[in-house]
């Protein structure tokens, strides 16, 4: 018979031995800061992608891309990710790089977006989980990419940007907090979109895409 004591001591060592196996498995469970794009590019496919027609998987995807570049730029230790201050970096960032059919597409799928972000931003297995905070509502996404949408405009017109004329712009494209792709639509058009030379084929391919859609797309 073992000497009293002994049962209890026997299970502590076998509580510790677990959890340390426990923290060495989530440990070799954790991917490298490095990885994060990919890992929630391939996540973003998988979930959502996938179901979607290749033109809107594309855009999407894309811009994700651009805005978790804007986050992981922020570091490492930054472990909160402000979703409505990232997202209007990222959209200054892009620009005019795109037709303005890019945020036709975006508009309609950023809230179906920013679910999955919430739901799976936090769950990426680094060793400390982000945070997402600062959500946009429905109504936040439409005026920010209205306001962006003027931004745009008013650069390719190399005018000088006022806050009021920017303002302006903007309300013109919403009807209670809802774009209006056909106002959009007839001040853009004018004006075109020219890919830049150089642009390699599969993303000259996406942006003739973009290029071909219509108002008509971006009815709700």
């Amino acid at each position: 018979m073992s000497r009293p004591g002994n049962y209890g001591k026997s299970s502590r060592l076998k509580q510790l031995r677990q959890i340390k196996r426990r923290k060495q498995q989530h440990a070799s469970r954790t991917i490298d800061w490095d990885q994060v794009e990919d890992f929630l590019l391939g996540r973003y496919h998988l979930v959502q992608g996938s179901k979607l027609p290749a033109v809107v998987d594309a855009t999407v995807q894309r811009f994700f891309s651009e805005w978790l570049q804007t986050a992981l730029a922020q570091g490492e230790d930054q472990v909160q990710w402000d979703v409505t201050a990232l997202t209007t970096a990222t959209l200054r960032r892009i620009g005019n790089q795109v037709p303005w059919q890019f945020y036709g597409l975006l508009a309609g799928q950023a809230e179906r977006w920013q679910r999955f972000l919430r739901r799976e931003g936090p769950a990426v297995p680094l060793a400390t989980p982000r945070q997402i905070i600062q959500p946009l509502t429905t109504a936040d996404w439409q005026r920010m990419i209205a306001d962006q949408l003027a931004v745009n405009l008013l650069t390719v017109s190399a005018v000088p940007v006022t806050a009021k004329q920017r303002t302006q712009l903007a309300t013109s494209f919403l009807a209670a907090d809802q774009l209006q792709w056909s106002a959009v639509a007839a001040l853009f058009a004018p004006l075109g979109f020219q890919i830049t030379p150089g642009t390699d084929a599969q993303t000259t391919q996406w942006l003739n895409r973009l290029k071909g859609l219509t108002v008509g797309d971006f009815h709700q």
